[in-house]
């Protein structure tokens, strides 16, 4: 199940990648492909993190990392909505996809450091 889920995690920042780079440079907006594939690629990596997520609590882990991913994911996904929206502005595309990037780093940063005293 890790495996699964750190392959959809670098999905995910490929796909986001991708995505900034069209609206960035040519202001282009995503295939219908890429919009699709992002969203089933969410739902395993949310799927697979819940899977882990109750492996860790049935062995008493310290959890308080995961809490902090999970809500930078929700501010990461939150701003990718409004960053990559048809109605958005360039000023509005440019931060949503700063506070995504910030928030995909410190995902990636608690991933690797998994601090047991978060709080």
């Amino acid at each position: 199940m890790k495996h699964l889920h750190m392959l959809m995690a670098a999905l995910t920042i490929v796909l986001f990648l991708y995505q900034s780079y069209l609206v960035l440079s040519a202001d282009r907006r995503a295939p219908r492909v890429v919009k699709i594939a992002t969203h089933i690629i969410y739902a395993v990596l949310i799927l697979s993190g819940a899977v882990m997520l109750m492996q860790l609590m049935s062995a008493n882990a310290p959890l308080q990392w995961v809490f902090a991913k999970i809500i930078l994911l929700v501010a990461a996904i939150s701003s990718s909505i409004k960053a990559f929206n048809a109605h958005a502005t360039p000023a509005q595309r440019k931060t949503g996809i700063l506070i995504a990037t910030v928030a995909y780093l410190g995902i990636v940063i608690l991933a690797f450091a998994k601090p047991a005293n978060l709080f």
